[in-house]
């Protein structure tokens, strides 16, 4: 038996005419803003999609990741951590600076 969608795709034209998502379980329903059908269909399925198959979504995160780039695979939290330390020294050296000119 074919599992039901969760979401599913309205259009409001009285709504500057957008396109919006309607959640069945919870009668919610957002903008996705966008008036374009396609779009909006490819957003409704990509939500259907991650309910039923967790893991490939997760996976095609990480190939689209992969695509823009090119050390998604071999960067560590190492070197998230050196990026970190880096941009807050460069912060505070600006900020010394800024200080340093205010008070003459």
């Amino acid at each position: 038996m074919p599992m039901k969608t969760r979401y599913r795709l309205i259009y409001r034209g009285e709504r500057g005419r957008q396109f919006y998502c309607v959640d069945s379980e919870t009668g919610r329903r957002f903008s996705l803003k966008t008036k374009d059908r396609d779009a909006a269909e490819q957003i409704v399925l990509a939500k259907n999609q991650s309910l039923r198959q967790p893991t490939l979504n997760l996976q095609i995160a990480k190939a689209y990741l992969a695509g823009t780039d090119n050390g998604v695979a071999t960067r560590t939290w190492q070197n998230a951590l050196e990026s970190l330390t880096k941009a807050s020294s460069k912060s505070a050296a600006i900020a010394r600076q800024s200080k340093r000119s205010c008070s003459t």
